[in-house]
This record gives C-alpha cells, structure tokens and sequence, in this order.
C-alpha cells in the first residue's frame, strides 16, 4: 500500500469572506457608468454646463449694448434738456422782473392816491383828525413805506454749510422776526419785503419764502424803532436768544447794526378787503 504524500493548500485569507465588501470598495463606480464618464470627457465635458455659460456669455452682451444705447441716448439729449433748462431760467426771470415793475407801479399809483386824499381832507380839522387816524391804521397795516431809524439784521448760512447742518430754516427767520416784534419794532422788511399780518414766512424745499416770494441768502432784516432800546430787548428775547443759539452751534453767521435812517417799503401786495351786506 502506498501512502500518498499530503497536498500542500494555499492559506485561507483573513478577510476572504468579505470579498465581495472589498470590490465594493475598490471600485465605488460600475464600470459601465465610468466608461461614459471617461467618453463625455474626451468629447468635451458637460453639455448642460456648456449651454450655462453660453448663455450668461450672450447675456452679458445683450447688457452691455442696452446700457451703451443708453448712454448714447442720454449724451444726445444731454444738451437739449440744458437748453430746455435755460430757457425754463430765462422765463422765470422775466417773469419775475414783471412782477417787479408792476409793484413798483402799483406802488406809484396808491402814492398818487394818498396825495389827492390828503388834500381833500386837509381842508378842515376834522379832515386833518381824520387824515391822522388813517396814516395810523396804514402804518399798522404796511400800506405805506416808513422811514427812521432802527436795526438792521443781516444772517447767513453757514460758511461750509450742507443739506443737514447749518443751513438757515423758515423757523430761524422767524424766530428772529419776532424777537424784532417783541422788541418794539414799528415796521419790518425781509429782503425788501414788508411783514405784515397777513404775511407768511415758509419754507419750499431749500429756499424760504416771505409772502410767496423766494428768497436767497443773506437775509437782511430792516426793524424801524427805537434804537436806544431796541437792541437790549431784542438780545433778551427768545428771538435773539435763538440766532445767538445758531451762531454758537451751528456757525451761523450774523450782524446787528443800529442804523440812523432806515426805509421798510410798503406792502404792495396789500388789498382792501371789506364787509359786504348779502342781499336776503
């Protein structure tokens, strides 16, 4: 009997019943889809992404010739609007001339009328008395210019001033026009316009209108009165304690003068109104 000789055997390896966790592993991706992968690849990449980036190329381009025409548009019509803007300046200047020689007109007109009733009421006392008690009630209600003397006001803005600080405001104007009141002042203009009581001191935008009229910087403030104490009272009143305010803390800039002889025109806007009796 022979005796074979024993077979020699391979080692088992450790981890030989997780073979198929070890493909897996090595190889994530089938082998088909990374064939395709590789193929796109060599064809020129991700069609999807090429058509993005075909687009955002054709829209860039788009943009730029809008904002182009755009840009074209607003220099050709660039110097139209300017003289369309000119033009606007011009009108509203003589416009404003206008209305200047028709106040200076209309002013000559009640001159003339106030000279032919004073020579009809100057006949007797009781015309004079009466004349009297109507230059009163004309001084009081602005009808007629003034003259004598008082203080004279000048303030301005700021010397860096902008939009949010140190730029003067309706309020500060009057503010100050009625610290002049408080003062004892008998009559008073801004910029040549006479204050009465029916006159309104606003602001439109960035400028300040007295009795609607725009006005610009500096303001220059006529207070006929007493100047021997006009300018005491006018510096403890709230109106004067207010400019100073301004001067202090936000740079304002003003002047007050005492001056012998002063003219506050009369209002030439003034009209007579009257009570009438409405029929039953």
């Amino acid at each position: 009997m022979t005796q074979q000789a024993p077979q020699q055997t391979t080692p088992r390896r450790v981890d030989a019943s997780m073979s198929l966790l070890n493909n897996l592993m090595a190889h994530p991706i089938d082998e088909g889809y990374a064939v395709a992968a590789r193929t796109r690849s060599k064809q020129g990449g991700n069609p999807a992404r090429s058509r993005h980036r075909m687009l955002l190329v054709v829209a860039a381009a788009v943009l730029g010739f809008l904002l182009a025409m755009a840009a074209a548009q607003n220099y050709r019509s660039a110097p139209e609007a300017e003289k369309q803007r000119k033009e606007l300046i011009d009108r509203i200047n003589q416009a404003d001339s206008r209305l200047t020689d028709l106040r200076n007109h209309q002013s000559q007109l009640s001159d003339e009328v106030r000279g032919l009733q004073a020579s009809g009421l100057s006949n007797d006392s009781t015309g004079a008395a009466l004349q009297q008690k109507l230059d009163d009630l004309e001084l009081q209600t602005g009808a007629i210019a003034v003259t004598g003397p008082g203080i004279k006001a000048v303030i301005d803005d700021a010397k860096n001033a902008d939009a949010k600080e140190g730029r003067l405001l309706d309020v500060d104007l009057q503010q100050l026009v009625n610290g002049l009141w408080t003062a004892g002042a008998e009559a008073i203009s801004v910029n040549g316009h006479r204050l009465t009581a029916l006159t309104a001191i606003r602001g439109a935008g960035s400028a300040i209108t007295v009795d609607y009229s725009s006005l610009t910087p500096p303001y220059t403030v006529l207070a006929i009165g007493d100047t021997a104490t006009m300018p005491a009272r006018f510096a403890q009143s709230s109106g004067g304690q207010w400019v100073q305010y301004l001067v202090s803390n936000f740079g304002v800039r003003s002047t007050i003068t005492t001056e012998d002889s002063l003219l506050v025109p009369a209002d030439a806007t003034i009209a007579l109104r009257y009570a009438k009796v409405r029929p039953r």
